[in-house]
């Protein structure tokens, strides 16, 4: 559907751990298009996505802009480079992981990002913001002229944001968080669900959960809690079974950062304060 005049959202797909289905964005200005991620590498999701491009119809799409590495935003990209023969675009630090896992190893992807391009699509001018902390090549992406930010996983406005070690940084993703707050854009429209219509609380309310967390974790070294389970099992006592090892990653990142920063020392995966 189109949310505003030339920027178009397309959800299609499964469901990722019960939020909805990832958001594809055709944005369109007088001269050219972009395509905002590509979904799952589906059937069905994608005859529904070239569906709904060729009913709208409009200018040539220049490129499939990846915003992250991630199967349900970078699954479906080389299906939309054969059917509109747009190239695909991602940033450095996530193009080996989008090749090797999502692209079966070709090397598909035709441009790299750095974060600070600009792209005229005629009326409308694209900006590519470095985001990294969900992972460390993610992107958000500014409509300049109406101030739109498409925020990908970054912010979320249906949940919070998964932050995986090995994938991802916590302390980067607060900074991510904090360096999007301060453009302060008019709406946010997310990697997942509808438009944020009041982004600079919802980010101030991201920044400030993932600080009280970690107070939590702190509190937990304090009373003796040293292990990614222990404090697991201390501070997620409501949530489903299936979950708790989501629940431990997000530990970990907390524990990740607090070392980073000299504050928590570790030893064969016991923690402790420094």
């Amino acid at each position: 559907m189109e949310l505003e005049r030339g920027i178009h959202q397309m959800a299609h797909g499964r469901q990722p751990f019960g939020i909805p289905s990832p958001n594809v964005y055709l944005v369109q200005g007088h001269r050219a298009a972009m395509l905002i991620d590509s979904g799952y590498d589906e059937d069905e999701d994608h005859a529904a996505r070239m569906a709904y491009i060729n009913q709208v119809g409009g200018p040539p799409i220049m490129g499939v802009l990846v915003t992250h590495r991630h199967r349900d935003h970078a699954g479906g990209a080389v299906r939309l480079k054969r059917d509109t023969g747009a190239p695909i675009l991602c940033h450095r630090l996530d193009r080996e992981a989008i090749e090797q896992e999502r692209f079966e190893g070709e090397a598909q992807v035709d441009e790299e990002l750095q974060g600070g391009e600009t792209f005229d699509l005629g009326g409308l001018t694209l900006e590519v913001i470095h985001a990294p902390g969900h992972t460390m090549g993610s992107v958000a992406v500014l409509v300049r002229e109406r101030h739109a930010l498409l925020s990908a996983d970054t912010v979320l406005g249906v949940t919070t944001t998964l932050v995986r070690p090995g994938e991802g940084d916590l302390r980067l993703y607060v900074e991510s968080v904090g360096k999007l707050r301060d453009i302060a854009p008019r709406v946010i429209y997310p990697g997942h669900g509808g438009p944020v219509v009041d982004p600079v609380a919802r980010m101030e309310e991201l920044i400030e959960h993932r600080r009280q967390r970690e107070e939590q974790v702190l509190s937990q070294l304090a009373m003796g809690a040293n292990t990614v389970m222990e404090i697991r099992d201390a501070l997620y006592t409501d949530i489903p079974e299936a979950r708790l090892a989501i629940a431990a990653e997000q530990v970990q990142s907390h524990l990740d950062k607090l070392t980073t920063e000299g504050r928590v020392t570790t030893a064969d995966g016991v923690y402790a304060l420094k």
